[in-house]
């Protein structure tokens, strides 16, 4: 093949809230897409329309203060029209995206209407996969449609892993090979209303395949400026995000991770990950990692290597995702010493809940509640800040099981507190259930996802809005414990900022 194409990554505008912290960090999936397709010889542009138009707040809900972040449409044409792209794909993790990537597949097609648009992300992979389970249980209630596909401005969708499949669809593309296109795997395409074209998903076995992200083709130091990277209290604004591993072994019902990355956790080699570090390190001058895996401390032999080698780079490295609470929990003093002594200054605990039912019956979380309070002590003996996960408002908890969660979080010892209210994500069984039975309040639906926005009706309250408040009012009280209790150890955590409305953002 002679031809090379023009491709275009985008992450598309944020929908945050006006007085919140808004999180922004460059898009891993795309930075590792990037060098597969330079590496073929195509010309390549990653693009975040939030970054590009940080300043920008668009009031679009004035009640509850939702803004969209973001470049407005003529800086989002001109950069279309002047890098004139062949391809363009819009990566959208979560819901509360997709308007804006809506938006953004409109823009292109009227710079271009030639242009070929596909959506990726974790998103229409799960929307793919709620499809498929609609379609068998053939229920009649819900209107099974893949509704991001039935807008005529997305030529395409691509569930799975993307890395090595992307790149065929792009030379199917450019070759106008329509047999070859068919073909490609994750390849999802509207046939007729509510019937597409679905291919298997494509997996990345060996993870020391995939390359070095492309962080020089992202501004890293915009990213930097912002400093609104994962972790809820960064040690340094010049943060490096990493992925060790792909993949969860548990089967919650409320994180769509499994159905995404698979049960079976794959692990990247430590040479492999640390090749990427120490040459990030380097290339801009890192002050703290924070690794996004889902499952970090599943593998303790490789947690352990990694441990070794991040001992000799010397910098704070924290886990913002919830890691699982009595992993090794026989050894784990001795793992959390390992992990400390390498420079962890903190880790995340998933708790999820203080209520066994719930764990349970809920949420089918392996995880005795009275493995818990040891475990955040034995995070603690070893050095460790602990930051500790806990959802409420799903559907069957009752609102007496509510106030024991937020109680017996808040007797926990733990240094800090996320109350999150449950977001039925797509792709997951929680999901499914709310489709099924219509649990949504009122006046909410998927689209209008956020940090703690209550979507699906909750026993005990009268509407949205007053859970919202209950549950911001319970992470202000919880974030001041350690105020209280602890004004050194305070002090440490925060500096010596301590308002309370900084507390809530913070966490």
């Amino acid at each position: 093949m002679n031809k090379k194409a023009r491709v275009l990554l985008i992450t598309p505008n944020l929908k945050g809230i006006a007085d919140g912290v808004n999180r922004i960090q460059p898009s891993l999936g795309l930075m590792l897409i990037a060098p597969i397709l330079e590496k073929n010889g195509h010309k390549v542009k990653i693009y975040d329309a939030a970054l590009d138009g940080w300043e920008k707040r668009k009031i679009i809900d004035e009640k509850n203060k939702i803004v969209m972040i973001g470049q407005d449409e003529d800086g989002i044409s001109k950069v279309v029209s002047n890098f004139n792209p062949d391809v363009v794909a819009i990566s959208v993790l979560f819901s509360n995206l997709l308007e804006s990537a809506h938006q953004i597949a409109k823009i292109i097609k009227k710079v271009n209407k030639e242009i070929k648009v596909v959506l990726g992300g974790n998103h229409i992979s799960s929307a793919v996969s709620d499809y498929k389970f609609f379609k068998l249980q053939n229920n009649s209630k819900v209107k099974n449609l893949i509704h991001d596909l039935e807008n005529d401005y997305f030529d395409y969708g691509m569930a799975g892993e993307g890395e090595f499949s992307f790149i065929k669809l792009v030379e199917a593309i450019i070759e106008k090979d329509e047999n070859k296109l068919m073909k490609v795997p994750g390849l999802v395409k509207k046939k007729s209303k509510g019937d597409y074209h679905i291919n298997p998903n494509q997996s990345v076995h060996d993870l020391n395949t995939l390359p070095r992200p492309s962080r020089h083709l992202v501004d890293m130091e915009a990213y930097f400026k912002i400093g609104a990277f994962h972790s809820a209290k960064s040690r340094s604004k010049r943060v490096l995000s990493v992925m060790c591993s792909r993949g969860c072994p548990e089967k919650c019902t409320f994180c769509s991770t499994p159905s995404m990355w698979g049960q079976n956790t794959r692990w990247r080699s430590t040479d492999h990950i640390m090749e990427e570090i120490e040459n990030d390190v380097r290339d801009f001058k890192i002050g703290e990692i924070q690794f996004d895996d889902d499952t970090i401390t599943v593998n303790k032999k490789n947690l352990f290597s990694l441990c070794d080698r991040l001992e000799k780079i010397g910098l704070p490295w924290c886990t913002p995702n919830g890691t699982k609470v009595n992993y090794h929990f026989n050894k784990q003093e001795e793992m959390y010493k390992r992990m400390h002594d390498s420079g962890c200054y903190q880790i995340t605990l998933a708790c999820e809940s203080g209520v066994q039912r719930v764990l349970d019956k809920i949420i089918n979380k392996r995880l005795p509640l009275d493995t818990i309070y040891p475990s955040i002590e034995n995070a603690k003996k070893a050095g460790m800040l602990v930051h500790t996960f806990w959802i409420v408002g799903y559907p069957g908890e009752t609102f007496e099981e509510i106030q024991k969660t937020i109680d017996f979080a808040m007797n926990s010892g733990a240094d800090s507190f996320s109350f999150a209210i449950l977001s039925p994500l797509p792709g997951t069984p929680i999901y499914r259930k709310v489709i099924s039975e219509d649990l949504w309040w009122g006046g909410r639906s998927l689209e209008d996802m956020l940090f703690r926005s209550s979507l699906v009706k909750v026993d005990g309250f009268n509407g949205p809005d007053e859970f919202e408040k209950f549950v911001n009012d319970a992470n202000i009280k919880a974030n001041l414990l350690l105020k209280e209790n602890d004004p050194k150890r305070f002090e440490y955590k925060y500096g010596k900022q301590s308002t309370e409305a900084a507390l809530v953002k913070q966490t």
